[in-house]
């Protein structure tokens, strides 16, 4: 048996360095064939820095989705309030009284659980509910 030389060590490391190279152009090929040009392969990669600052900016303006309208917001902290009123009701139930499917009741609460001036404004609204002047006092009378 014949010992390796230096040679074939440096000719071993040179196809393993080309067959990194050749998966890491295979991942890209394929990153463009599922997702269309991107650049999510090299960002991946780690070569983020190359996107231009401009598009950048475009994308994050067009990831912005448009706050959640107050009248939605009040729906969702009935259909909440509800429930806390009434243990037996269920969430389609509790929905259906504000006029909503239970779809877009869903849609409308994770447009909320992502804004987080809005959520934080429901947990509020929740935790801490008008006093009603219907409810009995907590007087004693001596």
């Amino acid at each position: 048996m014949v010992a390796p030389t230096q040679r074939d060590r440096g000719r071993r490391r040179n196809w393993v360095a080309l067959a990194a190279l050749a998966i890491l152009a295979a991942a890209v090929y394929a990153s463009f064939l599922v997702d269309g040009p991107s650049l999510r392969a090299l960002e991946f990669a780690g070569i983020a820095h190359l996107r231009p600052a401009e598009q950048e900016a475009q994308d994050d303006e067009g990831a912005e989705e448009p706050e959640v309208p107050p009248d939605q917001v009040q729906k969702y902290i009935n259909v909440y309030k509800a429930m806390q009123r009434d243990h037996s009701l269920t969430v389609e139930q509790a929905a259906s009284r504000q006029g909503m499917s239970l779809e877009a009741f869903r849609d409308l609460e994770s447009k909320v659980e992502r804004d987080d001036l809005v959520r934080e404004h429901v947990r509020q609204a929740l935790a801490n509910p008008p006093s009603d002047s219907s409810a009995p006092s907590a007087k004693t009378t001596r």
